[in-house]
């Protein structure tokens, strides 16, 4: 007799940063005429900008450039307005054009100019502004990050390592590049280099969950199931809701004959997600095996209320059935059920011959 567990793993995703607008360079006061005034309507809609009010802050800002038409910085605010606050961005990318018009050497403009279009999924212009901010600014951290994202996106797998390194020449500790590049390396079958980069974003961010995520899973991939159960906890710890790292905290706790330790993570995956039919199916396993029939028989058929073409609940619903209730005719039902949706056990094949229809 065996009874069966189940383990899902979802595929590792890359995580970017979410591409918002930041900061302001300053390129000086206005000087010609007007200049007093746009310069503290400039300064009030900043001011709004800050405080999130975005319609008052546009207002200010329009009011600065109806004054002073070349007023770079005021147009590069505006467009910060409208792309975060305002939710325009084809006139984001207007007057952020307007001000990298106005001031060439605009880094920041360009940089945000960059995002809005890949965040628009114009990537060819998005490329071109990232490069032309590094092109202005060669030491520009962040436009190296935005532009290995872009590369990321659009499955330059090389392009985005070689910027991602990049990007870590000027900032060692860049935990979107560290993992971003355990993450590429990962999925290209290259396991040493990825815990390289993840050890290091482990010195340099200890609360990275899906740094510790990541770690976990390569662990596990590498038939090292202790570093696998540290990685999960310290994933855990530093963020408690990661279903999927109870998940298979939970599945290795029981696969190394600690169902005590492993029922707490499947019930913290129930709670966070009441319909997960295979938590249900792991515990109703972990009951049974503790003896506490009622609880598993409850746990097997919540499973299968869940996802009636869950095969394994159907087996261990039978094996249940069969070896701790001893109720044959229930467990047959089952098996009949497992074989139906293409169980292959042969014990039970055998068994069903047996017993005929």
């Amino acid at each position: 007799m065996k009874i069966e567990t189940m383990r899902q793993r979802r595929h590792i995703i890359l995580l970017p940063s979410v591409m918002v607008l930041a900061g302001v360079l300053g390129l000086g006061v206005p000087s010609a005429g007007g200049g007093d005034e746009a310069q503290q309507l400039y300064n009030q809609g900043l001011s709004h900008l800050k405080q999130g009010n975005f319609s008052e802050a546009a207002t200010k800002l329009k009011g600065a450039i109806r004054l002073f038409p070349r007023f770079a910085e005021a147009h590069h605010v505006l467009g910060v307005v409208y792309f975060n606050g305002l939710h325009q961005p084809k006139q984001a990318i207007k007057h952020l054009d307007q001000a990298v018009a106005l001031h060439p050497n605009f880094a920041r403009a360009y940089l945000d100019l960059g995002l809005v279009h890949q965040h628009d999924g114009k990537m060819k212009e998005a490329e071109k502004a990232l490069q032309k901010a590094i092109g202005v600014y060669p030491r520009y951290g962040e436009a190296y990050l935005n532009l290995a994202f872009l590369y990321d996106q659009t499955n330059q797998t090389q392009k985005a390592i070689e910027t991602y390194q990049l990007a870590l020449k000027l900032d060692p500790g860049q935990p979107d590049a560290l993992y971003n590049l355990a993450t590429l390396f990962d999925l290209q079958g290259n396991t040493e280099e990825a815990r390289k980069y993840l050890l290091r974003l482990a010195k340099s961010d200890p609360n990275h969950a899906g740094g510790w995520l990541l770690l976990a899973q390569l662990a596990e991939k590498t038939n090292q199931p202790g570093q696998a159960i540290h990685a999960y906890r310290r994933a855990l710890q530093a963020n408690g809701d990661l279903l999927e790292a109870h998940y298979a905290l939970g599945f290795l706790y029981q696969a190394q004959g600690r169902p005590q330790e492993a029922l707490p993570q499947f019930k913290a995956v129930i709670q966070l997600a009441p319909q997960h039919a295979e938590a249900h199916l792991n515990l109703g396993v972990l009951y049974a095996n503790l003896n506490k029939l009622e609880e598993a028989e409850q746990e097997y058929k919540a499973a299968l209320s869940l996802n009636s073409k869950l095969v394994e609940a159907y087996y261990n619903l039978g094996v249940f059935y069969e070896f701790y209730r001893k109720d044959t005719s229930q467990a047959l039902t089952q098996y009949r059920e497992y074989v139906e949706l293409g169980g292959k056990d042969e014990r039970v094949r055998n068994l069903l011959k047996k017993t005929g229809p």
